[in-house]
C-alpha cells in the first residue's frame, strides 16, 4: 500500500482519536468536575431529621429504619405529544409507563395551528379529532394529574406557519393581534388554573422561512396579554432556540439584549427556556470533538442568564445518535449524561425537558437524528439507561440503618417526597415527609 495513504490514514484516526480524547478530558477536568459534584451537593440537597420518640425508654434489638425517596424536587420531563399517538395499544402502555418511570414534568402541545385548525373550532377535549403529535390538552392534563406530573403548555405565540400560527390566520397584523389577544385570554379562562408554566413566546430571535409578518412589538405584548389573562400564580417563560449555546457574547448576546428589551418595556418574564436541540451534523461533530458546547460554554451561558434569578429551563434537548450504530448510540448516551449532570449542578436550573422520547416521532425532517432515548420499537437506548441511572439511581436517596438508641437519625439527601419505614419487631411504622431546599426538614415519630 502506498506510504502517504497509509499516512493518510493515520492522521484520519489520530484526529479522530485526539478529537473523542479532547471531548472526554474537557469534562473529565478536575475543575469540571469539582464544580459539578459541589453544585449538586450545594443545590440539589438539603439537610433533614428524623426523630423518635419512644414511649417505653428504649428500642428492643433489631429495630431499624428505611428511608427511600419516592419523588423529585427537581423537574425533569419530557414532550407528551405520543400520548395515546401510537397504532397499538401496548406500544402506548409502554410509552405511558416509561414517561412515568422517568418523568415529573410534560411539556403539553398548545400549537395553535393544531389546536385551532379551524377558526373557532377548538380540540380540547378527548372526543377532538386526532391530529398526529397533537393530542387535545384535556386528556394529557387528566393523565398529568392521575400521575402526579406537572404539567407546562406551549406555546402560546410563535411566528411559525408549518407548526404554530394557523392557516386562517388574517394578514392584517391589527385583526391578526385581537386573534393573539383572544386566543391567550381564551387559554387563561380555560387552563389558567390547571397549567401553571406556559411558554409564552417562543423563538422571537429566529427567521424562519416559513414565518409570516406579525404585529409589531408581538412579543411585548403577548406577554402583557398573559399577565392579564392567567391568574398571577401562573408563570410565563420565554424559550429560544440553541443559538444561545453558541451565539455567546457575555453581556451583549442576543438572547440577553432581548430580554432586557422586553423587561425594560414591561414585560413580566417570569423564566428562560434554553432549547438544546443538535440540528446540525456540524454543530454535532464539533460537540463530540470538543470544540463547541463545551462545560466551560455550559456554565458560562448558566451563569448568565442565571444572573436574573429566575428559573432556567433546558427547554427542548435532541442529543443525536450519529452514525445510528455503536458509536454514535455510545457518545448521544455520553453526551447525556455529561450535559445533564452539569445542569442539575447549577443553581438556576430548575428543569431538563428531553423532546421525543421514541425515534420515529419528530416532526418532517428530524428523524434522521435519531434524538430519542428510546428506539422506534419502543427498547431502550444507552441513552435511556444514562437518564434512568441519573433520575431513579444516582440522584435518588435511599439508605437503611439499625436503630440502637432513640437519638435523632440525622441525614442529607436530594429534595423530593420520602417514605420512612420503621421496623420493630412485628410492627411496622410508615411515614412521608418531604425534603426542600431552605427549610427545616424535620419529622417527628411516636413509637
Amino acid at each position: 500500500m502506498n506510504r502517504l495513504f497509509l499516512l493518510f490514514l493515520f492522521s484520519l484516526t489520530l484526529n479522530k482519536v485526539s478529537g473523542q480524547s479532547r471531548y472526554d478530558s474537557l469534562w473529565a477536568d478536575p475543575s469540571v468536575e469539582s464544580r459539578i459534584q459541589s453544585g449538586i451537593e450545594k443545590n440539589r440537597k438539603a439537610n433533614a431529621t428524623i426523630t423518635l420518640n419512644v414511649r417505653k425508654g428504649k428500642l428492643p434489638r433489631g429495630a431499624k429504619i428505611e428511608i427511600h425517596q419516592l419523588t423529585h424536587d427537581f423537574q425533569f420531563g419530557s414532550n407528551i405529544f405520543m400520548l395515546d399517538g401510537y397504532a397499538k395499544p401496548e406500544q402506548n402502555t409502554r410509552y405511558e409507563a416509561v414517561f412515568k418511570e422517568l418523568f415529573n414534568l410534560a411539556c403539553v402541545p398548545f400549537y395553535w395551528k393544531t389546536l385551532e385548525p379551524k377558526e373557532g373550532v377548538l380540540r380540547y377535549d378527548a372526543s377532538s379529532s386526532k391530529i398526529y403529535r397533537r393530542p387535545p390538552p384535556d386528556p394529557v392534563l387528566d393523565f398529568c394529574e392521575k400521575n402526579g406530573i406537572t404539567p407546562k403548555g406551549h406555546t402560546l405565540v410563535w411566528d411559525n406557519v408549518s407548526h404554530a400560527n394557523p392557516v386562517w390566520m388574517p394578514r392584517d397584523t391589527t385583526i391578526m393581534q385581537e386573534k393573539i389577544d383572544l386566543r391567550i385570554r381564551q387559554l387563561g379562562e380555560r387552563y389558567g388554573q390547571r397549567v401553571k408554566t406556559w411558554d409564552v413566546v417562543n423563538e422571537l430571535l429566529s427567521y424562519h422561512t416559513s414565518a409570516i409578518r406579525m404585529p409589531d412589538n408581538f412579543g411585548l405584548k403577548s406577554f402583557q396579554q398573559f399577565s392579564k389573562s392567567f391568574p398571577k400564580t401562573t408563570r410565563g417563560f420565554i424559550n429560544e432556540t440553541t443559538s444561545i449555546w453558541t451565539n455567546y457574547h457575555r453581556e451583549y448576546s442576543p438572547y440577553k439584549l432581548l430580554i432586557d428589551n422586553l423587561k425594560n418595556k414591561g414585560a413580566e418574564i417570569d423564566g428562560i427556556g434554553l432549547q438544546f436541540h443538535f440540528f446540525s451534523e456540524t454543530l454535532h461533530q464539533d460537540v463530540v470533538a470538543g470544540k463547541s458546547i463545551t462545560p466551560k460554554t455550559v456554565f458560562d451561558v448558566l451563569d448568565l442568564y442565571g444572573a436574573y434569578k429566575l428559573p432556567i429551563h433546558i427547554s427542548e434537548i435532541t442529543i443525536p445518535a450519529l452514525p445510528f450504530n455503536e458509536t454514535g448510540l455510545a457518545n448521544q448516551a455520553k453526551m447525556t449524561r455529561n450535559f445533564y449532570r452539569a445542569w442539575f449542578s447549577h443553581e438556576a436550573v430548575e428543569a431538563i425537558v428531553w423532546w421525543n422520547v421514541s425515534d420515529g416521532t419528530a416532526v418532517a425532517g428530524e428523524d434522521k437524528w435519531h434524538g430519542g432515548f428510546l428506539n422506534e420499537d419502543l427498547t431502550p437506548k444507552p441513552a435511556y439507561h444514562a437518564l434512568n441511572d441519573l433520575i431513579n439511581k444516582e440522584w435518588k436517596t435511599s439508605l437503611t440503618k439499625s436503630l440502637d438508641g432513640v437519638e435523632p437519625v440525622s441525614f442529607r439527601g436530594f429534595c423530593g417526597e420520602y417514605s420512612v419505614r420503621i421496623s420493630i419487631g412485628k410492627e411496622t411504622i410508615e411515614k412521608k415527609f418531604t425534603i426542600k431546599k431552605g427549610q427545616q426538614n424535620e419529622l417527628s415519630i411516636d413509637l
